[in-house]
């Protein structure tokens, strides 16, 4: 009964949400998510607490995911939303233009210009998307150059996403963490964020690799890597697991996905001039080159990974998911739909705070609300978000230190 009731707090929240399109960092906005936020917990609750969902109730509990996905889907891109950026790619492949060497407010390319890919955001820097994220914007509008055929494309990865992982926890019902999870709704249906790709690539990769299927694990672990490239912090998680023939495919499968897109690109560019949500790493700038405070974040992936290599088998969902978050703290950029990546791998209580990020990180939509002041998260949010992080970790912590003391 609890189940269905947080299932129908979520359905009521975002199909009001489709409905009424409320501004990003507006009282509305934050309430319906509030209320949706509410419904997730309890019922993650309920599946940590150790009910398990038949087969038939978790198709019903997908169909009414699906439900209240529908009216996010159908509402309009905003104006500056990143899916107009995948539109605006997608068409410069297909004219034969590497979206790497093109400043989209350069007046030469004006006549490429789309209703459906026009305006888009930092229209002065070249795209930063890497070529797995290319090769997606390109197949997702193959029929039709639009924002919605994005979105449906990023629906579909977000499902396949949550079959995986129904089919590789050790209790199905935690399939819920991505079907109710209000970060998935509402980066993935509402604004249809290429992030879900790389988290299916990476999700199947951990799925297929503890069934000992090494050489489609790592391809598909290089494919995500391809999307993004965060996942390279994983890379000692496969130390001496993967044999190196098939390391040397998985690369192989990389190099051939570069190829078409070797000239240009602007990470670099990126890393140096754009900053949002990243407490950590403005410090570490401020004391030292902004490189430094990057490979920080490299380092701080990779050291993670390695100490869990040593501690926790392949399947250990945990393994996984705080390389990515170590990483993702010490990032110059943290947007919320960032922590799609970790979604796969909330499926056990070691992992209780990140969910709880994937939740408190919204609070950071505040700063849409400050666009036309200072584009910055205000301390009140940076305040929730953290705090809620730390507070979890900090129980999470706790709750180990006792079970070991304990007789």
């Amino acid at each position: 009964m609890i189940l269905w009731a947080s299932g129908t707090v979520i359905a009521l929240a975002f199909v009001i949400f489709g409905l009424i399109v409320p501004d990003e960092g507006s009282v509305p906005f934050f309430v319906l998510l509030a209320l949706a936020s509410a419904g997730y917990f309890a019922a993650l609750r309920q599946v940590a607490n150790g009910l398990r969902p038949s087969r038939r109730a978790l198709i019903a509990c997908a169909a009414l995911a699906l439900a209240w996905r529908i009216p996010l889907l159908l509402a309009p891109p905003e104006r500056d939303a990143d899916v107009r950026r995948y539109v605006w790619d997608a068409h410069l492949v297909r004219a034969g233009i590497s979206p790497w060497t093109v400043v989209p407010a350069d007046p030469a390319f004006a006549h490429l210009r789309t209703a459906q890919s026009w305006p888009v955001n930092n229209a002065d820097v070249p795209s930063p998307y890497p070529p797995g994220a290319q090769l997606f914007f390109l197949a997702a509008t193959a029929l039709n150059e639009s924002t919605r055929a994005l979105k449906v494309a990023a629906l579909v990865c977000e499902a396949l996403l949550a079959l995986v992982v129904w089919r590789s926890a050790a209790n199905p019902g935690w399939a819920l963490a991505v079907l109710w999870s209000p970060l998935m709704s509402l980066e993935v249906a509402r604004h249809g964020h290429v992030d879900v790709v790389g988290a299916l690539f990476v999700a199947f990769a951990a799925f297929v690799l503890a069934r000992g299927r090494t050489l489609l694990g790592s391809i598909a672990f290089s494919l995500s890597i391809a999307v993004k490239p965060l996942p390279i912090v994983l890379l000692p998680l496969l130390w001496r697991r993967v044999p190196f023939r098939h390391v040397v495919a998985a690369f192989a499968v990389l190099v051939v996905v570069y190829l078409p897109f070797r000239h240009g690109g602007s990470v670099p560019e990126v890393v140096d001039r754009f900053r949002f949500n990243g407490p950590i790493f403005l410090t570490v700038a401020s004391l030292a080159h902004p490189a430094a405070a990057a490979a920080l974040a490299i380092a701080a992936g990779l050291g993670v990974a390695a100490w869990e290599r040593r501690r926790l088998p392949l399947a250990s969902p945990q393994a996984w998911a705080w390389p990515m978050a170590a990483a993702l703290l010490c990032a110059p950029m943290i947007y919320p739909w960032y922590l799609v990546w970790l979604a796969p791998f909330l499926v056990t209580l070691e992992t209780l705070p990140l969910t709880i990020w994937t939740v408190s990180i919204l609070a950071t939509y505040a700063a849409w609300l400050r666009l036309g002041a200072t584009w910055a998260v205000p301390a009140w949010a940076l305040a929730v978000e953290y705090g809620a992080l730390a507070c979890a970790a900090a129980w999470v912590w706790r709750r180990g230190r006792l079970q070991l003391s304990a007789p």
